[in-house]
């Protein structure tokens, strides 16, 4: 006789001896003994539960010629041949490799075909697998079958299931079995096989059966045939304490030990997460109740070790890895870094690392271990004043007397004026200013009278005294460059008040402090902004403004600025009327551009001549505007004039004549 595996010799032949499913016995057991024998069941759950056993066991009983309290007797001639699987009584079809519209027509033809036994049991298993054309076949007959036939569907995924069949039919839902039964199935099954199996090999069995029979018994006999347990993996436990202890490199030698054995490392990341949900469930006080003793003791000691964020960011990281792993050319590698991320905080950029990173200096702050970081002293600015004694209390304060207000002092050079750079007299200030340093000789002067303020809103010097001015001050800084060469280091170190200057010196500074030196021929406003400036910037300002403003404006030229007023020629009426409607938005823009409020005054006569410095460059000099998008509201249309085409000719181009030719 040839051998047969545990799991079919000694797969249950009554209802009773079905293990952790009395559920579902139960329901079964009382509709064959009441005669309450539904049409159709639909039998769901995991792998090697018992869907197919209660099927077959439903058959015998229900062709059972003396059955007993709901139970078939198992010796009379329909009970041995469905034990035999060579029963009419039984027809089993696997609806995975038959799923098609054909297959089912076929079986469905033969469903009003007598039988020997009372009761004509259809076993479809792995129904989830039919085609819909397959179902739709299969739902007319199904709610409606021949009395004396019997539907049975079995599936692992009766999420799958259409609901239309899920509605003929009565859904019996089978679970995993305890651990605690099954240890006793594995006893009694090594009892009566006459097997030799320690202890430890009975729990290592129902671990890797993980609550189910026929894995289970598929491992006992893989354990009898070795001689006992061989090459057990420990890689889960490896990577339970890497986790633990936050170390990395424990982690991956772990995982290249596994899959050097020859284990996929997607079945180490099952494993892994198997036993990591165990820890979690114990850690919250509902420990799931298929796990062995051994497991249950492993699964205490380290819910105590890990906190659940720790626990549920490795459940998390670990389940992504694996959906990872169905696209990725090597499988270990999304294993790998999962585990890196899990096992060091700090690599995990994430929320929850960030969290983890938390956790852990809140666990060294209440331990006491927490590393404290040296504190090193500050150091002194180099910027700051040197210390002075203050008076212990403040001096007297006299009223305030009207003294003539003194103008503010010099700049001094900063980043926005280079050293050199900037106004003659300024030049001249900073160049005389003394130095702190005591290595290098600096000339005594005495401090100079404030300069004489012009008269506000009076006109500027004529061109003749800027030039004598300037000239006057030219030689004055050349002369004290050659002097001071080095430029100060700062306002805190200045010295105190050196002695007073040579007569020479002294004329120098006072002619170069007290006359203005303007930096342009134009006249300048109020808020700084120059001529100059207006028209070095006018066109990288029209360039941000819409297509019709800059046509509007590119025909005229700034002519001149007072108090903020921007003094804008055109060359006539017609144009002054096209650029009001614009006036606003360039007043705008102007005022934006150059950091102060301008107002624009539209003016009509000749266009002045381009400055000699500061002019705008020519056309073919220019860089290239940046295109722009043309908006089509921006377009305006011509003005509307009566007049002929002389005489808009003649306006502009005026003081022109109109000379009219006689016949």
């Amino acid at each position: 006789m040839a051998y047969h595996s545990l799991y079919r010799r000694y797969r249950p032949q009554t209802f009773g001896d079905m293990r952790g499913q009395e559920h579902v016995v139960l329901a079964l057991r009382n509709a064959v003994r009441e005669d309450r024998v539904g049409h159709a069941y639909l039998l769901s759950g995991p792998r090697g539960t018992g869907k197919t056993t209660a099927a077959r066991v439903l058959a015998k009983v229900l062709n059972c010629e003396t059955p007993a309290d709901g139970e078939p007797c198992g010796v009379c001639q329909s009970c041995v041949a469905i034990e035999s699987g060579n029963s009419f009584d039984l027809q089993e079809l696997d609806a995975a490799s038959n799923n098609k519209v054909d297959d089912m027509r076929d079986l469905l033809a033969k469903v009003a075909l007598g039988t020997p036994g009372r009761r004509k049991v259809y076993l479809l298993d792995e129904v989830h697998m039919l085609t819909s054309g397959a179902e739709n076949a299969l739902l007319k007959t199904l709610e409606e079958p021949p009395d004396h036939v019997v539907f049975v569907l079995a599936t692992t995924e009766p999420h799958k299931v259409v609901s239309t069949i899920r509605s003929r039919t009565q859904h019996l839902e089978l679970s995993l079995i305890p651990a605690d039964q099954m240890v006793d199935l594995v006893h009694e099954i090594a009892a009566d096989a006459d097997l030799d199996v320690s202890d430890e090999a009975v729990a290592h069995v129902v671990k890797v059966g993980g609550g189910s029979a026929r894995d289970t018994l598929s491992a006992l006999d893989q354990v009898v045939a070795a001689g006992g347990v061989a090459n057990e993996d420990t890689s889960t436990v490896e990577l339970l304490e890497a986790l633990a202890t936050s170390d990395a490199a424990r982690a991956l030698g772990a995982v290249e030990a596994a899959t050097s054995r020859g284990i996929d490392p997607r079945r180490i990341g099952e494993q892994f997460i198997d036993s990591l949900r165990s820890i979690f469930l114990v850690k919250m006080g509902a420990p799931p109740t298929r796990l062995s003793e051994p497991e249950v003791a492993l699964a205490q000691d380290f819910s105590t070790r890990l906190s659940p964020p720790e626990i549920t960011r490795g459940l998390e990281a670990i389940g992504q890895s694996l959906v990872d792993m169905r696209q990725a050319p090597d499988p270990r590698i999304d294993l790998e870094v999962a585990f890196v991320r899990i096992c060091t905080p700090a690599s995990d950029a994430s929320l929850d690392g960030l969290r983890a990173r938390i956790d852990q200096l809140e666990a060294q702050i209440a331990s006491g271990t927490a590393p404290v970081a040296a504190v090193s002293p500050a150091e002194p600015s180099t910027t700051s004043p040197p210390a002075t004694s203050a008076p212990s209390t403040p001096p007297a304060v006299d009223p305030p007397a009207a003294k003539t207000p003194e103008p503010a002092p010099a700049s001094e050079p900063t980043d926005e004026m280079p050293r050199g750079g900037g106004r003659p007299a300024d030049r001249a200030r900073a160049a005389l200013r003394p130095r702190s340093s005591g290595g290098n000789p600096t000339p005594a002067k005495t401090p100079t009278p404030p300069p004489r303020p012009a008269p506000a809103g009076g006109p500027p010097p004529p061109p003749s005294m800027r030039k004598q001015t300037q000239a006057a001050e030219q030689p004055a800084v050349a002369e004290v460059a050659a002097v001071q060469p080095a430029e100060p280091q700062s306002e805190a170190e200045a010295a105190p008040l050196p002695e007073p200057p040579t007569s020479t010196e002294a004329e120098v500074t006072t002619e170069a402090i007290d006359t203005p030196a303007p930096e342009s021929s134009a006249p300048a406003s109020t808020s700084g902004v120059t001529v100059d400036k207006l028209q070095e910037g006018w066109l990288a300002m029209l360039d941000t403004q819409s297509t019709a403003a800059r046509a509007r404006f590119r025909s005229g030229q700034v002519e001149s600025i007072d108090a903020g007023r921007v003094r804008f020629v055109l060359g006539s009426e017609i144009e002054q009327k096209r650029c009001e409607q614009y006036r606003p938005q360039i007043e705008a823009a102007m005022s934006e551009a150059f950091g102060t409020p301008l107002t624009l005054e539209l003016a009509v006569g000749s266009a002045p001549a381009a400055p000699t410095r500061g002019a705008p460059p020519a056309p073919s000099q220019r860089e290239p505007a940046h295109e722009s998008e043309v908006d089509v509201h921006d377009l305006t249309d011509a003005d509307t004039v009566n007049a002929s085409a002389a005489d808009r000719i003649a306006e502009v181009f005026p003081g022109a004549e109109l000379i009219q030719e006689e016949n």
